[in-house]
């Protein structure tokens, strides 16, 4: 068998069974070895879902979404259903980016304190689990007309891409062998899901059975793991012309054309499959927000808290604040994580969005910048620094002779200061939310996002 899938616990949601026996057939087919980690715990996170293959690590954050989906590297991500209405996912949770990063960070923390218990000294030194992937996948697919800004550091994919990205990519300084990579989830005390074997071994899942038999209280007779070298048997009852026919079909596959045929034969087959199984449910009302904690991460253009109320049918006032620090020893600003808890250590710049108000034939954000640094910060309020659209794509250019203070906002050590940005426009008739950019300075890559559904 080309897969194996093990497991911390078993998942509990239907969705994820259904998610993983697809992965799990759709990798089957393919040459080589891979490793499907789901539903375990390191350094205190609860990860979703991790892939190993030969030369390439897959640290994978998965949603089930049934509507457009629109977010970035800050803010809350929404989901928007056909009929328009818009609602927060996780509520009272961090957005996707910001949890796969904090998986990323335990996971590769984890291997590289390990490396020398299942690698030789020399491979070890040669090995850097840094460079594993952080993926962030949209079950059953990513809509069109959906809004998600990230930056490099984490990828975006609908579950339908998934099995192309994991043949094509791989990961740089890692190569291992089938027993250094069959170590790690003995490392995690993972355990094999035996019932997945069963069904992947020469046969397509019974997606209800799966569901019904994995519900708690049910048992399920454990089959037997079946090595990675053992290819699927056909059932014995096929007869000898079905077992010619597997025999030219493992042949087929072995060569770079029919290699070829098997992933896109997949990628229709786990789209299908999807499509059958995606949740019919609509995602539940939101909470009320709560205060929300990142994680650091050089260049992510920081982590927001957000709290307060919206006032009016035109005025957004939910503000978010975004935090970085001065790294001295690489010269640049990189985002940090702060919470009451951590209140005495505040970021060295903290840049809130306070509000923003569409209820003229203009728009104007209010913004505030504290500078807790020893050192001046400029903050450029230009069109050619600031990037505003909305989810529909139309872009909103900025007054750079109206906004207030013109063109540069200048804070200095232990200082704070309020700007205003201006649009000279309406805000687009069905424009339901706005993401607003620093494209460069002083931060790379922050950005707001803007639910005008809250409003």
């Amino acid at each position: 068998m080309a897969v194996q899938v093990w497991i911390g616990e078993k998942p509990e949601h239907p969705n994820e069974r259904r998610t993983i026996v697809a992965l799990a057939n759709g990798l089957e087919r393919l040459d080589g070895l891979y490793l499907i980690l789901a539903n375990f715990s390191v350094g205190g996170r609860n990860m979703d879902l991790v892939i190993i293959k030969q030369d390439a690590v897959f640290i994978i954050e998965l949603k089930h979404c049934d509507g457009k989906i629109f977010g970035g590297v800050n803010g809350h991500w929404y989901v928007e259903s056909a009929n328009g209405e818009r609602k927060r996912l996780n509520p009272g949770r961090r957005n996707p980016y910001n949890q796969v990063i904090s998986y990323f960070y335990s996971l590769t923390n984890f291997l590289n304190e390990h490396r020398s218990d299942f690698l030789s000294a020399q491979k070890a030194t040669l090995t850097d689990f840094r460079t594993c992937r952080r993926v962030v996948v949209i079950a059953p697919t990513i809509q069109e007309g959906s809004e998600i800004a990230l930056d490099w550091k984490v990828e975006l994919k609908g579950l339908d891409e998934l099995p192309a990205f994991l043949v094509t990519e791989r990961s740089s300084e890692i190569d291992l062998t089938e027993d250094e990579m069959l170590a790690i989830p003995k490392m995690l005390y993972c355990t094999r899901w035996k019932e997945i074997d069963s069904l992947i071994a020469g046969v397509l899942p019974n997606w209800q059975s799966v569901a019904q038999s994995e519900t708690p209280g049910a048992e399920t007779p454990a089959a037997a793991p079946v090595e990675p070298s053992t290819p699927p048997k056909p059932a014995a009852a096929s007869g000898s012309a079905s077992a010619s026919l597997f025999e030219r079909v493992v042949v087929a596959v072995r060569t770079p054309a029919g290699r070829v045929a098997a992933i896109m034969s997949t990628l229709a087959l786990v789209l299908f499959v999807l499509l059958l199984v995606r949740p019919a449910q609509a995602i539940p009302n939101p909470d009320q927000p709560l205060p929300f904690m990142g994680t650091p991460d050089p260049g992510t253009g920081g982590v927001f808290l957000s709290s307060g109320e919206t006032t009016g049918d035109c005025i957004w006032s939910d503000f978010q604040t975004i935090g970085w620090h001065w790294d001295r020893r690489s010269k640049e600003w990189i985002g940090v994580q702060f919470d009451d808890a951590t209140a005495t250590q505040n970021p060295d710049i903290m840049m809130t969005l306070e509000q923003v108000a569409h209820c003229t034939d203009q728009i104007t954000l209010t913004l505030s910048v504290r500078n807790n640094s020893t050192q001046d910060v400029e903050l450029p309020l230009r069109n050619d620094n600031i990037i505003i659209r909305d989810q529909l794509g139309n872009e909103y250019a900025i007054s750079d002779s109206q906004s207030r203070p013109s063109v540069l906002l200048r804070i200095g050590p232990g200082e704070q200061e309020s700007g205003t940005i201006v649009v000279p426009r309406p805000l687009s008739q069905n424009a339901s939310s706005l993401i607003v950019r620093l494209k460069e300075q002083p931060f790379d890559n922050a950005s707001f996002f803007v639910s005008l559904a809250d409003s």
